[in-house]
């Protein structure tokens, strides 16, 4: 009796899970149909026609305005020749004349050295003590650029006195140089005596 009981219990529940099993293999089915229904697909539309490129324009640049020419410099109407000399030879020198500077424009003259600058020398102060006079006999040169150059004493009186405040005094002559053919030249051999006087100083 127990046997046949469990028999029938086995058969029963063999059917009992193939049933089970086939509503679950139904519902899967679904499923996966339903899954398939929800899918959603993108599909990209190209336009129908193409964007053209846009042209761009350089800016326009307004041209600069030609400014009108200067007028002509006329020196020979506005000006009397020694103005306009003196407006194109430029000065060397302040105390240059301008009878000079035209005579150097139009190819010179000659002329030999004049002095510009005249140092006073130095009295001896133990020559000035004792009232003592004299004079100093020089020579040198006036070099090309106006200056004094080898400077020497060829007599003196009273002798040694005041030979070296002359010498010290001569080197800062300045002169306008010797003029010859037009071109500044080195001027040798030029001569002053200088007098020293105690009420003077020279």
């Amino acid at each position: 009796m127990r046997i046949l009981t469990a028999s029938i219990l086995g058969v029963v529940t063999a059917f009992g899970l193939f049933w089970v099993m086939q509503a679950l293999v139904g519902v899967s089915g679904e499923l996966k149909e339903a899954g398939k229904r929800l899918s959603i697909e993108f599909v990209r539309l190209r336009p129908d026609t193409t964007p053209e490129p846009k042209k761009r324009e350089p800016p326009k640049r307004a041209k600069p305005e030609q400014q009108p020419a200067p007028p002509p410099m006329n020196l020979a109407k506005n000006m009397n020749p020694s103005e306009a000399v003196s407006a194109i030879v430029p000065m060397v020198d302040s105390e240059v004349e301008l009878e000079e500077a035209t005579s150097l424009g139009a190819g010179g003259t000659d002329r030999d050295v004049a002095a510009l600058v005249e140092v006073d020398p130095e009295y001896p102060e133990r020559a000035k003590r004792r009232g003592i006079e004299g004079w100093v006999d020089l020579e040198y040169t006036v070099t090309a650029l106006g200056t004094v150059q080898n400077a020497r004493v060829i007599g003196s009186k009273p002798p040694y006195i005041f030979d070296r405040a002359a010498l010290r005094a001569i080197v800062k002559w300045k002169y306008k140089p010797k003029i010859q053919n037009g071109v500044a030249v080195a001027r040798p051999g030029k001569q002053i005596r200088l007098h020293f006087d105690p009420g003077k100083g020279r």
